[in-house]
């Protein structure tokens, strides 16, 4: 499902996929995607895996301001967008080192230090908390509010926000519906639901066999967290943090976006450079 903010000025010319032609008002186009930005934060990571850190370092990579700049450097406008969206106590801290929705917010920035007059948004709102969800779409209506046209990727219509016009309902790779927003959601719903109905029964793949070699013992814990501490700039993250996750135990980590789920679950799978704890 595809949701723009307003009507944008493309047209399509021909009788088939093969004939069209299409033609673009828009001068500068800029598109966001959760694939960027997973890209991104591992390709920060790598940094820090490899041999390129210095004598006496032990710990690289960008900071935000420096993400944000990546491609235009203006410190006073990397300033200005990190004010609207809420992030310039973030804008010295490395960026690897960013909750999703930090990251998110730091991305978008860096897609508006150019001035795009269409940005596009695929899955804007994956993997954020309520409230955060609900900033996010806050900053979108204001962006939408100073000409900027928007176009989002949307899997739920649940997401669409308040400020978008009109809709479109993609289907096999084709565009079947476009039109004002709350009239083509009367339509798109029955579809929706439709669609589900379909998928009750299916049969889910059997999950693989664990390999013999690499098994625990049935009785001897999953994880074991001891003391962790995690900070940055002297802002403690995880603080003398005890875990221990017991066989067949099923946990939930909840907890808004910035509260250290990630910063917890990068120790576990032993990618976080600072962690002061045994594990």
């Amino acid at each position: 499902m595809e949701v723009e903010s307003r009507r944008w000025p493309v047209r399509w010319r021909g009788n088939s996929a093969f004939e069209s032609e299409r033609q673009s008002q828009f001068s500068h186009i800029t598109r966001l995607s959760f694939e960027q930005l997973q890209k991104l934060v591992s390709d920060e990571w790598q940094r820090n895996n490899t041999d390129m850190l210095g004598p006496g370092e032990d710990d690289t990579g960008r900071t935000t301001a420096e993400i944000i700049q990546d491609e235009v450097k203006d410190a006073p406008r990397c300033m200005q967008l990190a004010q609207q969206f809420g992030i310039t106590a973030l804008l010295d801290r490395r960026f690897k080192y960013l909750s999703t929705g930090e990251t998110r917010k730091t991305l978008l920035c860096q897609a508006l230090m150019s001035e795009p007059d269409l940005l596009i948004l695929d899955e804007p709102f994956d993997g954020l908390d309520v409230a955060s969800r609900q900033q996010l779409a806050e900053r979108l209506a204001s962006l939408h509010q100073s000409g900027i046209t928007l176009v989002l990727v949307l899997n739920r219509f649940d997401e669409i926000p308040e400020f978008v016009q009109f809709a479109g309902v993609l289907a096999d790779c084709t565009l079947a519906e476009t039109g004002a927003k709350e009239e083509l959601l009367q339509q798109a719903l029955v579809a929706q639901l439709a669609h589900s109905e379909q998928l009750e029964g299916v049969q889910l793949p059997e999950p693989d066999e664990p390999s013999a070699r690499h098994a625990l013992p049935t009785n001897e814990p999953r994880i074991v967290l001891n003391n962790g501490v995690v900070s940055y700039n002297d802002r403690p993250i995880l603080n003398n943090l005890s875990w221990q996750v017991n066989p067949g135990e099923h946990w939930q980590i909840v907890g808004p976006n910035g509260a250290g789920k990630s910063t917890l679950l990068s120790l576990i799978t032993g990618d976080h450079p600072q962690v002061t704890a045994t594990i």
